[in-house]
């Protein structure tokens, strides 16, 4: 299974956020003011809940824009290092799917390096991605994407690959229409660690997983709701 690129400019469609009008905010009520104050830390992302998680997935049109979010939720990357992913480290020679992504990541006074196991959503993600590149090549007789090296090609761009800036707008856009208040493409890395460590994932093995050089990096992203500490309390045997 091959998997194509936009090279010439492939003609698709522009990726925009449509209106869905199915999506309602929820009516406001005291308990929805007490959930949404939890989850907003100021000068912090918003942590997404996972009813927001499913709204954002219906309101992106596009294989493309899902599986940008895809990979924001399920691998906590920043967006800078999804746009910057090349086809080889999700994708084989022979166009099938890796069972572990690997990332380099260079700190000021190391390399780090993260391997993270490739959940089953984001492989459907992919997958439906992989299709779609496919039948836009045999439509448009486009230049095959074994031409460029990355996973989100753009022909308009020096790079090669979609810019920081377009990856943020397709997926601010839609928190926008969701109403999603203080959520921004760093919420994709803080809803994944944060939720890895409620559920009782080892912090360093969330370290290992987001990259961070140590754990104090790491606690400064992961938020904790009043729920957790009266749980933490219940706990007490004594």
């Amino acid at each position: 299974m091959g998997i194509l690129s936009n090279q010439e400019e492939l003609r698709t469609p522009p990726y925009s956020v449509s209106p869905v009008a199915q999506i309602k905010s929820p009516p406001y009520t005291r308990q929805n003011s007490r959930s949404r104050k939890n989850r907003l830390i100021p000068g912090q992302a918003r942590i997404l809940s996972s009813k927001d998680i499913q709204n954002v997935f219906k309101v992106l049109e596009t294989p493309r824009d899902r599986l940008l979010f895809a990979i924001g939720i399920y691998t906590g990357l920043r967006i800078g290092e999804i746009i910057r992913l090349s086809r080889d480290q999700v994708f084989t020679d022979y166009g099938g799917i890796r069972n572990t992504l690997k990332v380099k990541r260079l700190k000021k006074k190391d390399t780090v390096y993260s391997d993270i196991p490739i959940h089953f959503r984001l492989r459907d993600h992919l997958k439906e991605y992989a299709e779609e590149q496919d039948r836009l090549q045999q439509a448009l007789q486009a230049i095959p994407q074994s031409q460029s090296k990355w996973l989100f090609p753009s022909p308009d761009s020096e790079s090669g690959h979609l810019e920081r800036a377009q990856g943020h707008n397709v997926l601010k856009a839609a928190f926008d229409m969701l109403r999603l208040e203080g959520a921004s493409t760093h919420s994709m890395r803080r809803t994944m660690l944060t939720s890895l460590s409620r559920a009782g994932v080892p912090l360093r093995t969330v370290q290992e997983i987001s990259g961070h050089s140590s754990l104090s990096q790491l606690q400064t992203y992961l938020a904790v709701d009043p729920e957790d500490t009266r749980e933490a309390l219940q706990r007490l045997k004594y």
